[in-house]
């Protein structure tokens, strides 16, 4: 009885022990997932990827948004990873009025685009990058808590030479805590855009 016994204590201690290093390596596992960024390493191999696949998504954004309209060019999202602040993406659109200036003279297009246009088209743009912010902000596992990110577009008017310039800059950023606090949930979006900083002068 007393060897059953003390079989049955060694079969116990040996399963308690073994129940605890797999749950210490499974947290460990855990943490590794998520990147060792909130110790203060960053994996700038991972955050590269994660940062390309951002720009993928911000990119079809844009093009959703304009690929009908002849008359923005688009110089594609880059974005760039910064100690101690988070991740900037970038992008800049020229918009222009439907004229065509070829070296035989100008030539306006068929569909006669309005400032009315441009800024509804804006408008659009910019609810759909916050809608992009909120659903995607999983991907940037690299970043802490704290981390920022923002997305700033730049809107340039190439209107003629004797008209005012009607530039405009959009930037939109959320902090990472907020991304996964409030990300993919349903009828939060008013409260995600609360806590976002929204600026455009």
């Amino acid at each position: 009885m007393i060897k059953a016994a003390s079989k049955k204590y060694r079969f116990v201690v040996l399963f308690v022990l073994w129940t605890l290093g797999w749950t210490i390596a499974m947290q460990a596992s855990s943490k590794k997932q998520d990147g060792n960024h909130e110790n203060g390493s960053v994996d700038y191999a991972a955050a590269n990827r994660e940062i390309l696949q951002f720009e993928a998504i911000i990119n079809r954004v844009i093009t959703s948004t304009f690929s009908s309209s002849p008359f923005a060019v688009v110089h594609a999202a880059k974005g760039a990873y910064l100690e101690g602040y988070g991740i900037i993406f970038n992008f800049t659109i020229n918009i222009h009025r439907a004229v065509i200036s070829t070296p035989f003279g100008q030539f306006r297009a068929r569909q006669e685009i309005t400032p009315e246009l441009k800024k509804r088209r804006i408008e659009e743009l910019k609810e759909k990058l916050i809608l992009t912010l909120q659903n995607n902000g999983e991907i940037l596992r690299q970043l802490r808590k704290k981390d920022t990110v923002t997305i700033i577009a730049y809107f340039e008017d190439r209107n003629f030479p004797d008209e005012p310039s009607e530039n405009k800059t959009i930037l939109l950023s959320a902090q990472k805590r907020d991304l996964d606090e409030l990300g993919h949930k349903n009828n939060s979006l008013k409260e995600f855009k609360q806590r976002m900083k929204i600026i455009e002068y």
